[in-house]
C-alpha cells in the first residue's frame, strides 16, 4: 500500500515518484523491471490518485533519467538513483 498525504505541502506526484525511487533505490523495484502498471499503482494508493498524477510521477522519474516507458510493455527501470 502506497500512503500519500493529501495535506502535504509536497504535490502527489512528487509524493508517489519518491515512493518509486525509494523501491528503485533499495531494490524491491529491481533495474531492468517493470514498474507496476498505472492501473496497479491506482491499486496501490487506494484509488486516492487520478491517472494523471501517476503519470506525471512516471514522467518525472523518466525526466531523472531512472525509468523508461516501452510502447505496450510499461515503464522499465533503466538506472538506479544517486544515493541521497
Amino acid at each position: 500500500m502506497i500512503d500519500l498525504d493529501r495535506d502535504a505541502m509536497t504535490p502527489m506526484y512528487v509524493q508517489l515518484a519518491n515512493v518509486l525511487r525509494e523501491r528503485i533505490r533499495s531494490g524491491e523495484i529491481p533495474l531492468g523491471r517493470r514498474l507496476p502498471s498505472q492501473a496497479e499503482l491506482e491499486e496501490e494508493t487506494g484509488g486516492t490518485v487520478s491517472r494523471r498524477t501517476i503519470k506525471t510521477a512516471l514522467e518525472l522519474l523518466a525526466a531523472e533519467g531512472l525509468v523508461q516507458g516501452v510502447q505496450g510493455k510499461g515503464v522499465f527501470v533503466i538506472a538506479l538513483p544517486e544515493k541521497p
